[in-house]
């Protein structure tokens, strides 16, 4: 790619903005999961929105990302742990507060660990609502996902409400009976202690970040990098399974619809909604990628797991109950999503790359620890350091690029090559690592 930019489709959307139901005056939300692909998403969101947010992970250190988007951050909230829960409520919640429990593995990763999924996500959803109870919250949302349909279910144009009206359909899979399993926790909540539960069933979600889980629809994330970097790609599903999707842009918007709609303005049982995007088959993406990379070469390889949820799922999503009581409709087309990814992946590579030739400054090819000292001494420390404190940061740098070059020697060959900083750069940079560290060490 080097460097090149794919021509964006016009769109009339306004990306992660809040849509104009959600441009009211905000409540506290607290988002658990927040680390997560669409954890982090919705905490720019709802913070760009006015919102405070407060985020909470099971990771003991909460990225610099986050903590710069959210009102506050806490980490290691696992949502198995009871009391760590109700310590976040005591603290920061009341009766007003929203919840977003996006405590969840994939479909491939419950697979292949389904007793820690369950868990996690059935367990989980129970101390999270107990937790709520401690202090009277009574909204919560929930991202249930295209996996609770089995193979009884619609295969076009089907809507959220069909799993409501058909509560005992085998979805196929753990995962799909787990989620169904929290709707049913959602529902007595709803019942019995007068909670506001409200259900998003998401497809794949399409996003530019760097790194993602292990689930089924990730195939055309992981289609997208290997084009970007030239590479090819064995598909772990057919060329003509169809599976929905969305961007992650669109998903942002129709989750801020759901969480600040009027209770009196959702009208589905159970206040369960579709949040639809775009539908395509490997096939159709393939081609889409070949527009911009016409060498881009792929081959089939199923996987046993992916194939199977491919199978099993429905090929489009009711756009219908979401446009009537969420004024929520998708924007982003194929074209787009594809060129907005790639250039996201170029960008990267681009930066990175610059990153790396700003360090070596005598052009070696490989960084040492005095190159990364000098760098992170002039360009991250220098005139930063916090007045009032004894510790300085200037005396935490020799701490620092032993750990930096630890992490960026990924084949632990005691070279960090060019190579080596690319990989690690996907998902990291040196002045996250630097803030992160003195904030955890301050």
């Amino acid at each position: 790619l080097g460097g090149q930019a794919f021509p964006l489709p016009l769109s009339s959307g306004s990306g992660t903005d809040a849509p104009p139901r959600c441009r009211t005056v905000m409540s506290k939300t607290i988002i658990i999961g927040a680390a997560g692909a669409v954890g982090k998403r919705l905490c720019t969101a709802l913070a760009r929105a006015g919102g405070e947010v407060i985020a909470c992970d099971r990771m003991e250190f909460i990225p610099s990302t986050i903590r710069f988007m959210a009102s506050k951050s806490i980490g290691g909230v696992d949502v198995r742990d009871q009391e760590a829960l109700n310590k976040v409520f005591a603290e920061h919640g009341d009766e007003h507060t929203t919840v977003w429990n996006l405590a969840s593995p994939l479909s491939v990763e419950t697979a292949l660990r389904p007793e820690l999924a369950e868990a996690v996500v059935i367990g989980g959803m129970n101390n999270v609502l107990n937790a709520m109870s401690t202090v009277g919250s009574r909204r919560i949302l929930f991202t249930d996902s295209i996996g609770s349909f089995g193979d009884t279910a619609p295969r076009e144009d089907v809507s959220a409400r069909w799993l409501v009206d058909n509560p005992t359909q085998d979805p196929g899979s753990d995962y799909g009976k787990q989620k169904r399993a929290c709707r049913e926790l959602l529902d007595d909540f709803a019942t019995n202690r007068g909670g506001d539960p409200r259900i998003a069933i998401l497809p794949g979600v399409l996003h530019s970040e760097p790194v993602w889980g292990n689930g089924t629809t990730e195939y055309a994330l992981d289609a997208l990098l290997a084009a970007s970097r030239h590479e090819h790609f064995a598909s772990p599903i057919e060329p003509d399974v169809r599976l929905p999707m969305v961007f992650v842009d669109d998903l942002m918007v129709g989750l801020l619809s759901l969480q600040f709609a009027r209770e009196h303005e959702l009208h589905e049982p159970q206040r369960i909604y579709n949040m639809p995007g775009l539908s395509f088959t490997p096939a159709e993406l393939f081609h889409e990628i070949r527009q911009h990379l016409p060498d881009f070469e792929t081959s089939l390889s199923l996987n046993e797991n992916m194939s199977k949820f491919a199978k099993l799922w429905p090929d489009t999503l009711s756009t219908a109950a979401s446009a009537r009581d969420l004024d929520y409709q998708p924007e982003v087309t194929l074209p787009r999503m594809v060129a907005s990814v790639l250039n996201a992946h170029s960008s990267r590579r681009v930066s990175s790359k610059a990153a790396f030739r700003s360090i070596d400054t005598c052009e070696s090819g490989r960084l040492n620890d005095y190159m990364v000292e000098k760098y992170i001494r002039k360009y991250l420390v220098r005139g930063r350091e916090r007045s009032g404190h004894v510790t300085r940061r200037q005396d935490m740098v020799k701490d620092i690029v032993k750990i930096a070059m630890e992490r960026m020697d990924v084949d632990s060959d005691g070279v960090v090559s060019l190579d080596d900083y690319m990989s690690w750069a996907m998902q990291h940079d040196l002045e996250a690592l630097v803030n992160d560290y003195i904030e955890a060490h301050s």
